[in-house]
């Protein structure tokens, strides 16, 4: 492998978060070495924050194959390089591209993940932990409310033809009304697009559906599928609608519903109708910050109805607890169930 190319890897481990103390060591030794690395090295890490993370996989991999195809050469040939090669505009791509998806040090899961290191530089990342709530202002005045353990990403000024965000988890978005400018919200294997309106979003990667209810407006939900996401379904939804996509069998589904249940999380109330146990307490942890765990597997299918305004804790694993045929103890922040008459 040439000079080069390490230190090309160096780079794409620095900002991949990845990079010994050795290997920063070797990295800063070169950046001293003369004032053109250093000049490579922040125009590279300027394009890496200006690259557009949403552009489509084939040409990242083309591009990341004439790049694998040159390393190759350059390795049987020990071909050396020449200083102008730095500017070469082939260099730049190149680089870029070695920065953005590391041979090496940067794995698919990375790639795939929008929340991972290289697909979060240039972007806003707001979290909310389980058990809180967080409220968001974006700059075009759009609003963002964050459900217990979900997470969203954006950029600053939402830039570009569209209002990008994407979302793991559960958000309500009251969206300024732009007809110039649709704003866009990017789920896995699901997208959102409204012009203006009011809906909620759900779609925590654990859970088998994405969901999104229409309160005001009107809201465009398309399922996405397959390589490069050509297989696409999508829907119009309004006020008394809902969509789901179900990501086990692949379908996108109508249903008309009160709206109003499916944020009734923003008051702390719990609307449970025919649910699993499995699924209430997943919705208990995002809601109060606690963990759950089964001594009995087969209890994870029970299931059980059930309305809440407001509630502690406490009171509702009490009040489940009469009504279903399990136990529990709570112990600090678990929550431990078993068979009617374990505890």
């Amino acid at each position: 492998m040439t000079e080069m190319n390490k230190i090309n890897q160096l780079i794409a481990k620095h900002f991949a978060g990845e990079i010994s103390d050795k290997e920063a060591s070797q990295l800063g030794d070169w950046l001293k070495a003369s004032a053109e690395n250093e000049k490579l090295f922040n125009d590279l890490k300027g394009e890496w924050e200006n690259l557009e993370l949403k552009s489509s996989i084939s040409d990242r991999f083309r591009v990341l194959n004439k790049v694998k195809a040159r390393i190759e050469a350059e390795e049987k040939q020990d071909v050396k390089v020449v200083r102008n090669l730095f500017n070469s505009s082939w260099y730049r791509i190149a680089a870029s591209v070695i920065v953005l998806i590391s041979i090496s040090a940067i794995s698919w899961d990375q790639i795939q993940n929008p929340f991972s290191i290289i697909n979060t530089l240039g972007y806003e990342v707001s979290t909310c932990d389980a058990g809180d709530q967080k409220e968001i202002l974006l700059s075009d005045g759009s609003q963002v409310f964050l459900n217990g353990d979900s997470r969203v990403k954006y950029k600053k000024n939402l830039a570009g033809e569209e209002r990008n965000v994407y979302l793991q988890g559960e958000a309500f978005f009251d969206v300024a009304r732009n007809e110039q400018k649709p704003f866009v919200i990017g789920l896995k294997k699901a997208e959102v697009k409204v012009l203006g309106t009011s809906f909620n979003v759900k779609a925590y990667p654990e859970d088998e559906k994405m969901e999104t209810s229409v309160l005001t407006g009107k809201v465009a939900f398309k399922r996405t599928e397959g390589f490069l996401n050509r297989n696409q379904e999508s829907m119009y939804l309004v006020p008394g609608e809902k969509g789901v996509v179900d990501r086990s069998n692949k379908s996108i589904d109508k249903l008309h519903v009160d709206n109003k249940l499916d944020v009734a999380w923003m008051n702390k109330d719990l609307h449970f109708e025919n649910t699993s146990l499995l699924e209430i307490t997943r919705t208990l942890y995002r809601m109060y910050g606690v963990n759950f765990k089964f001594m009995d597997g087969s209890l994870k299918d029970l299931k059980i109805t059930a309305n809440f305004e407001n509630e502690k804790l406490e009171e509702v694993i009490k009040i489940l607890e009469m009504t279903s045929e399990f136990s529990y103890k709570m112990e600090n922040n678990l929550v431990t169930l078993g068979a009617k008459g374990d505890f």
